[in-house]
């Protein structure tokens, strides 16, 4: 398969390194596994950014920052609402999120260099202002 380029790229379902995309919304799966789960999911209105270039509708009242956050040439830095929830419904999540005994189930993701980088993300931007200690 082609690169993805520089940017890290993760299965929607399960959050390895994907191999294939889907073709009626290019999403990155992994296996033929995840993009069954994917499939009853898939649409394909919510094909990346890059693909199509959306104006935000205007809103009288919307914040004008919110407007040109939602124009600016960054929209490749979001994710869209499908990858969120395939996110939270992918089985390490799932796994995480309903285990018994989450300190050691956390410690055990925590292994894994993807899901540090994805908790070092989510706490940026959770976090923003406050300065941790790496």
């Amino acid at each position: 398969m082609g690169s993805f380029g520089n940017e890290t790229v993760v299965c929607v379902i399960c959050l390895e390194k994907p191999k294939y995309r889907c073709l009626a919304c290019r999403v990155p799966y992994f296996s033929v596994t995840c993009f069954q789960k994917h499939k009853e999911q898939c649409n394909p209105e919510t094909r990346p950014v890059e693909n199509r270039r959306t104006v935000a509708p205007e809103n009288k009242d919307d914040d004008s920052s919110i407007a040109d956050f939602l124009n600016s040439d960054e929209e490749e830095d979001r994710v869209s609402l499908q990858n969120l929830k395939s996110l939270g419904e992918s089985q390490l999540m799932v796994n995480l999120d309903q285990g018994d005994n989450k300190s050691k189930l956390m410690k055990a993701c925590m292994q894994e260099p993807l899901f540090v980088e994805f908790a070092d993300c989510c706490l940026r931007i959770v976090e923003p202002s406050q300065k941790r200690d790496s």
